[in-house]
């Protein structure tokens, strides 16, 4: 369910191709392979910071359930007499915007995928706006997800989501070894953990553009940051009865690592292609179709975009189910079981807004969401912060009436 609702969608439409664009257009200068260099940009963007982020708004909502017994809302982290006034009126605005802003870009890009990788694969072209027609099913099935609930709804998508996945992972593994293709993992990570913090502060010779930072680490940080309502109140929900050392396991380290393994394969594979010199330069630029495009140049490639297809499809609906679901609390006081109708209507604006921002961003749909994002993220950052904050020096303060008592 932490993959489904938190970035599976988004796993299929960069699996080869961020790791390609890296490889070929290395950010800046390193002292590792081309190929490694370009993992561990990958795993920069995709490792432990979007997890963290939903890890933590996570843990401040299961503080706020299970230990203050208030409802599911940002405010509820706020002593009683500012739950209701303007600060938590604020906070509960803003974080329903992040949150339907952050799920109509997932929405957007990932329904446009579903129809232009239709298109790859039965040899048609379709019109950008023909992906609204994608939207309103996906939303349709959505909906009645949420309407099921987290246990007979989400859950089952979420277990079909990662069988499917796990074997589309085995087979390129298993192509790509039987291919010649060279494999490294482990020294990538250690890379990546020893490098972390000066590239996530972008600093000295880990220092990039401001262009590379606009168009890729801003955008990412702006997506998470958006999905990181939704998504850690789901993961708070779902996590009930665990320590907060278990809690930081389940949320920020397995999940991180699942990640790393599943760009490792593609991506190498991907490179592996590259070097044999039989494909022509920026064949995986797409990201709605790189996939697919890698897909044929493995056996059975039929089976692999088809099974593709269908990920994409129900990671949609999970991300998008549980984005309705988690709206429908936010605008219901909190409740953990949100009216129906509330469900309903936030199906139905997700699906509107969604083709709005298709229509508005046509051919230039990733660069429109991408602005739209960074600009509502920002806000939502500032007042993320604050909540941290808030929520340590809580904690702090009951660890010292602890050790006095």
């Amino acid at each position: 369910m932490l993959y489904s609702t938190g970035m599976g969608a988004g796993l299929l439409l960069r699996a080869v191709q961020e790791p390609v664009f890296y490889y070929q257009n290395p950010p800046r200068a390193s002292s590792l392979d081309s190929a490694g260099f370009a993992l561990e940009y990958t795993f920069f963007h995709w490792g432990m910071t979007p997890w963290a982020f939903y890890g933590l708004f996570g843990l401040i909502m299961a503080y706020v359930i299970y230990i203050k017994k208030e409802n599911i809302l940002s405010s509820s982290l706020l002593p009683k007499a500012y739950q209701t006034g303007f600060i938590g009126i604020m906070m509960n605005s803003l974080t329903i915007i992040c949150t339907l802003l952050g799920v109509v870009a997932a929405l957007g890009l990932g329904g446009r995928q579903l129809l232009e990788a239709l298109g790859h694969i039965t040899n048609n072209s379709f019109n950008p706006n023909h992906a609204i027609g994608v939207v309103m099913v996906v939303c349709l099935i959505a909906t009645t997800s949420a309407l099921l609930g987290l246990k007979k709804g989400i859950k089952n998508l979420s277990n079909f989501n990662i069988g499917i996945a796990t074997i589309l992972l085995l087979i390129v593994a298993y192509f790509g070894f039987q291919d010649g293709m060279s494999f490294s993992f482990i020294g990538i990570l250690g890379t990546y953990i020893l490098d972390f913090v000066p590239m996530s502060l972008n600093l000295g010779k880990f220092q990039v553009s401001d262009d590379f930072l606009q168009d890729w680490t801003y955008f990412y940080w702006a997506f998470w940051l958006a999905w990181a309502p939704f998504t850690g109140v789901f993961i708070a929900r779902i996590s009930k009865g665990r320590s907060i050392r278990e809690f930081i396991l389940a949320v920020l380290i397995i999940p991180s690592l699942g990640t790393f393994l599943w760009f490792a394969v593609f991506g190498q594979s991907a490179f592996h292609l590259i070097a044999q010199g039989d494909l022509e330069k920026g064949m995986f630029d797409s990201i709605y179709t790189g996939i697919f495009v890698f897909l044929v140049q493995l056996p059975l490639a039929n089976i692999t975009q088809i099974m593709t297809l269908l990920l994409v499809f129900t990671f949609l609906i999970t991300s998008v189910d549980s984005a309705i679901f988690v709206l429908s609390m936010f605008s219901d006081e909190g409740k953990t079981e949100p009216k129906k109708r509330l469900r309903w209507i936030w199906g139905m604006m997700i699906g509107l807004f969604t083709s709005a921002v298709i229509i508005i961003g046509q051919e230039t749909l990733l660069q429109s969401v991408s602005q739209l994002m960074i600009v509502f993220a920002f806000p939502f950052s500032l007042m993320f912060l604050a909540m941290v904050i808030y929520f340590l020096s809580l904690l702090f303060l009951q660890n010292s009436n602890y050790e006095q008592k």
